[in-house]
């Protein structure tokens, strides 16, 4: 009766309905394979000790980009280009270092394997899953919320029935907002990567296969049905 009373004269001051009710709070989850990937591709002039340069290395994973169908102007973006110099174990020998970093947009884990594994044949190999996301969140978050608000009338029922009761209407619908959690996973591919993959198959190399953990969403409500 005491909770009943505090209830209803919080009810009051919110300008609610002074009626018995029964607050519950529910959520609703739901996984999804993220279907935009940006990886960060650097490329060192100093990786290849004079052999080949900068220009001959972009050009090399521009071909291997539109051999996979990238569309070049649209899904390839210049982080940084520069050079520095830099003296050589203190002595008078200069060395000049050029780098240049690229974001590449992907849309499934497919073309991201054929890629990776095309880059790493031409040793480009810095490679890093810079992030992920899903491009109909938005749906997804309305889609969730409905899920949500049925759950806690579940609920609510539920509660109401094992003390003799009725859930009746929702009188107070509050949504919370929307919340991802998706594990982390570095795609760096290095060498120590493929000696341990070259071991695991008897000497000869095989890419890994290479995945995109799922991303969780969940929204959750704070509802409140009449009790008759």
């Amino acid at each position: 009766m005491l909770l009943l009373t505090a209830t209803m004269s919080a009810a009051a001051q919110n300008n609610l309905p002074q009626v018995p009710y029964i607050e519950i709070n529910a959520s609703a989850q739901r996984k999804v394979t993220p279907d935009e990937i940006y990886l960060t591709i650097t490329i060192k002039e100093s990786d290849y000790k004079g052999k080949k340069t900068l220009q001959q290395m972009q050009q090399t994973m521009v071909d291997i980009l539109k051999k996979n169908k990238v569309n070049i102007d649209e899904q390839l973006t210049v982080l940084s280009m520069g050079s520095g110099v830099k003296l050589k174990n203190f002595s008078s020998k200069i060395k000049t270092l050029t780098t240049a970093q690229y974001l590449l947009k992907l849309d499934n884990v497919e073309t991201m394997q054929n890629i990776i594994s095309g880059l790493e044949e031409k040793e480009i190999s810095n490679i890093v899953l810079s992030e992920t996301k899903y491009s109909k969140t938005k749906e997804l978050e309305a889609e969730l919320g409905v899920e949500a608000v049925k759950n806690a009338k579940q609920k609510a029922i539920m509660l109401a029935t094992a003390i003799g009761q009725e859930a009746g209407k929702a009188i107070y619908i509050n949504t919370w907002g929307m919340n991802s959690t998706s594990p982390a996973r570095n795609l760096r591919m290095n060498k120590a990567m493929i000696a341990e993959e070259a071991d695991a198959v008897a000497g000869s190399y095989e890419a890994p296969r290479l995945s995109i953990a799922e991303t969780e969403y969940t929204v959750t409500v704070n509802a409140r049905f009449e009790l008759k």
